[in-house]
């Protein structure tokens, strides 16, 4: 039983790396589409990762769990390149002349919407 699970094991983490593919091929096609990756989320989850290896070389002495998160950890940098690239080559949300940015602050009640006269 052990060595069944060990193996399904072993096979589930590169299903699990080879299902980021697809997103990867996305990004990769679509550069709007990059904006959208969350910085935090991702880099969240390859610190977790890189404590899983960690604890899998350190505490468990597995070099496959280690091996499987490694995997998992090269797909998530990917992803993270890409949003990270996204960030650089974004032009900065247009200014306000009160030195806010236009992105999103209509919503904070801070400046009127596009088309609206703002009534003092």
């Amino acid at each position: 039983m052990e060595q069944l699970l060990t193996v399904l094991y072993g096979a589930s983490g590169i299903a699990a790396s080879a299902l980021y593919i697809p997103q990867i091929i996305r990004y990769h096609r679509d550069p709007g589409s990059r904006a959208s990756i969350s910085l935090l989320a991702w880099g969240g989850w390859i610190v977790i990762a890189a404590v899983t290896i960690a604890y899998a070389l350190y505490v468990v002495k597995s070099t496959l769990i280690a091996a499987v998160a490694g995997l998992n950890v090269l797909a998530q940098l990917t992803v993270l390149a890409y949003g990270v690239r996204a960030r650089m080559r974004a032009p900065a949300p247009p200014m306000h002349a009160s030195g806010a940015h236009l992105r999103g602050a209509a919503h904070l009640g801070k400046i009127p919407p596009q088309g609206k006269a703002s009534v003092l």
